[in-house]
């Protein structure tokens, strides 16, 4: 089997650290942790490009959301995902501004590790479009208009990767964020149309504060929840519901 880098350059030992505790998986605190934020349109970060599908999402869903259900569903069985970037506000306001460029890759590669490891659950990790392979391009985002960050894509490819089981032990500080947004859509792998898009936004709990707690593991919780619901959301239009 083919295997790949973990990570690049100083980041690398970070990466196989979560990786190895198992952070791919649930982490002890659980869902508590982490609490839904609405948006509106003026929320969109640039990075979808056509927001024109999307509709605000049904209780319990995402914020907005489109699923084209003429889409060829039972046929996916395979999933790429592509390096996942972050989109940061042109404003001095934004709160991504004076996280460092790090803790920014650390953002980029957590959502990337998340969204394996759930997907992978019922799709093959594929490392290219085609036949029966859906498109992943997903972005951490914030409100207003936004730009990518140069240079920062998530490092992480997750084919062939060995998903374990435990919980996680995650530390360090987290980035300070008050909260993670999110933008994503799946296309198909040889029309490149968009079958699914989602975009929606976490924050920590009123308990700790509109912020995020002390550790990652609020964080990469926000990613876990996401990711889960986007592959039940899959596996839901793939049986026909």
């Amino acid at each position: 089997m083919k295997t790949f880098p973990s990570i690049a350059g100083r980041r690398k030992g970070a990466l196989v650290s979560f990786l190895a505790a198992g952070l791919i998986l649930a982490l002890a605190a659980g869902c508590a942790s982490t609490r839904h934020v609405k948006q509106s349109e003026k929320d969109f970060s640039g990075f979808l490009g056509d927001y024109s599908q999307l509709q605000p999402g049904a209780e319990g869903q995402a914020n907005f959301v489109y699923a084209n259900p003429s889409a060829p569903w039972k046929s996916y069985d395979k999933v790429y995902i592509r390096p996942v970037q972050l989109w940061q506000a042109e404003s001095e306001q934004s709160s991504l501004g004076s996280v460092s460029f790090e803790d920014k890759q650390m953002l980029v590669d957590y959502l990337h590790v998340a969204l394996a490891g759930s997907l992978s659950k019922n799709f093959k990790l594929v490392d290219k479009a085609g036949p029966g392979v859906l498109v992943v391009s997903a972005a951490v985002t914030e409100a207003g208009a936004a730009k990518p960050v140069v240079n920062l894509l998530s490092t992480v490819t997750p084919v062939g990767l060995v998903i374990g089981a435990g919980k996680a032990a995650v530390t360090g500080k987290s980035p300070g964020v008050g909260s993670v947004s999110v933008e994503a859509e799946f296309t198909d792998g040889v029309s490149g149309k968009r079958v699914l898009a989602v975009v929606d936004s976490r924050a920590g709990t009123k308990r700790v504060g509109a912020k995020f707690g002390d550790t990652w593991s609020d964080v990469h919780e926000a990613f876990k929840f996401w990711s889960e619901k986007v592959n039940a959301r899959l596996v839901s239009l793939k049986s026909g519901n």
